[in-house]
């Protein structure tokens, strides 16, 4: 009898012994339960992995980097070291709602390559700040989603691999991935809300500068690859990232300016009607007393 897990829930750690726990905790309360959980121990120094080693179950998978390596090098170490059919992105500072892995189980019967979905945005208080929905084509680029909601095919992570960044932590590291599978691969996008993303922590000027810089980069060798094709709209797009970096590289002379804008941000489209449900308000509401 095969007892390979169906799907493989990845959480790259660096520092995050103050949510590692409830991570755990948010994951058992699944409605499906053929899961792994692949931890990976980005140079941690907070005692992280030991929380981990604690947890007496059989699906929790430890490794380890001994120094920090970023984000694209802890999630392609998860992505090699998963034995499930899917890959299913869980970052250790999120949560989500129990029917997330069913649903995404729900997909892969039906043969699609990856699934996303909206998130609802909240601050460190678990306040609930907005939805993120997805985003429209615009320039060069196809319709994106956010990349916490993601879950795909492990034979496509393979082959597109998260890319390797500068920066603090390797940000943008997802783009590659987020835009190769709506360009190339059958997704289901489903419009309602199951991952609550916290995007209180790592909010900064300099992450926004070197996340640009990364998305600018890959644009270029997504072109040089020949998955972007050269025309205006890519050219529009280059010249729209190089005046947003220019302006991000302005506001370092009063870098709390930055978070005025952040409430600016485009949280992408919803379906027409939708709302979150008073059932999962009330399952976020839960969470602060948990």
């Amino acid at each position: 009898m095969d007892s390979r897990p169906t799907l493989s829930v990845i959480t790259p750690v660096y520092n995050g012994a103050d949510f590692v726990s409830r991570c755990y905790e948010n994951l058992l309360r699944q409605s499906f339960t053929n899961w792994e959980w692949v931890v990976v121990d980005d140079g941690l120094t907070d005692g992280t992995a030991e929380i981990v080693r604690k947890i007496k179950d059989d699906r929790v998978r430890l490794f380890s980097n001994k120094q920090n390596k970023g984000r694209g090098c802890a999630r392609n170490l998860a992505v090699r070291e998963s034995r499930g059919d899917w890959i299913v992105v869980w970052d250790v500072d999120d949560l989500n709602f129990p029917e997330r892995l069913e649903s995404i189980e729900r997909a892969r019967m039906q043969n699609y390559e990856f699934f996303c979905s909206y998130a609802v945005v909240v601050n460190n208080d678990l306040e609930i700040k907005g939805t993120r929905g997805f985003h429209d084509p615009s320039g060069c680029l196809p319709r994106e989603f956010v990349h916490p909601t993601l879950a795909l095919k492990k034979d496509i992570a393979e082959k597109i691999k998260y890319k390797i960044t500068g920066g603090v932590g390797g940000p943008a590291e997802d783009a590659r991935v987020i835009w190769t599978l709506s360009s190339k691969y059958k997704g289901l996008w489903l419009e309602d809300a199951l991952t609550i993303y916290h995007e209180g922590r790592g909010i900064n000027l300099r992450k926004a500068i070197d996340t640009n810089n990364a998305h600018l980069q890959t644009i270029k060798e997504l072109k040089r690859e020949k998955m972007i094709q050269v025309s205006g709209k890519y050219y529009f797009t280059v010249l729209k990232y190089i005046i947003k970096i220019i302006i991000l590289n302005a506001l370092q002379i009063n870098p709390k300016l930055y978070l005025h804008f952040i409430n600016l941000r485009d949280y992408g489209s919803l379906k027409k009607e939708w709302e979150l449900s008073p059932e999962r308000i009330d399952f976020i509401k839960r969470q602060k007393t948990s």
